[in-house]
This record gives structure tokens, sequence and C-alpha cells, in this order.
């Protein structure tokens, strides 16, 4: 590989390593905060425009933000040769979608 390649990887390795770092926080913090709300019936959020103390909505809106902290954990926590495997997918993927384009 030529070193300008390797630097490259390199550097989408880190891309996603911040990706994850800023999706757990995201993630971590909104979980946090919506936990309380969907353990309390009587707290109301707005689902659809109008306020309601349904539990579904609640749940939902938890999950979202649950499935946020487990997405940067796992950028956060993927084996570099993973992270090396995706780069290469994704620049034979880009090579395949120039060609078409000519």
């Amino acid at each position: 590989m030529d070193t300008r390649q390797l630097k490259k990887m390199r550097r989408y390795r880190r891309l996603f390593r911040f990706i994850g770092i800023v999706w757990a926080l995201v993630g971590g913090m909104l979980l946090a905060s919506l936990i309380p709300l969907v353990l309390d019936p009587e707290v109301s959020i707005v689902y659809n425009g109008t306020p309601t103390t349904a539990f579904g909505p609640k749940l939902s809106a938890a999950l979202f933000s649950g499935a946020f902290l487990v997405a940067g954990l796992g950028f956060l926590l993927l084996p570099a040769r993973i992270l090396d495997r995706l780069f290469v997918w994704r620049q034979s993927a880009l090579s395949a979608l120039m060609f078409w384009r000519r």
C-alpha cells in the first residue's frame, strides 16, 4: 500500500473513533435524561405534536437514544482491522462508482 493510503486509512479510523465518542456521549446523555421519564407515569412528552403520558412513545424515545449509545460504543470498540476492511471496501466502492460515472 502507498503511504498516502495508509495515512488516509489512519485518518478514517480516527474519524470513526471520534464519531463513536460523540454518538456515545449524546446517546448516553439522552438515555440518562429519558430513563426517569419512562419510569414516571405522570410525566408527559410531546409525541407527534401532542403531549402524551403513554408508555410506548416514552419507551421508543429511550430505545432510540439507546441505539445511539450502542452504535457509538460499537465504533469505539471495533478492532482496527475491521475499520481497515471498511476503508478498503469504501475505496473499492468509490472506485466502482467513479468508473460508472465516466
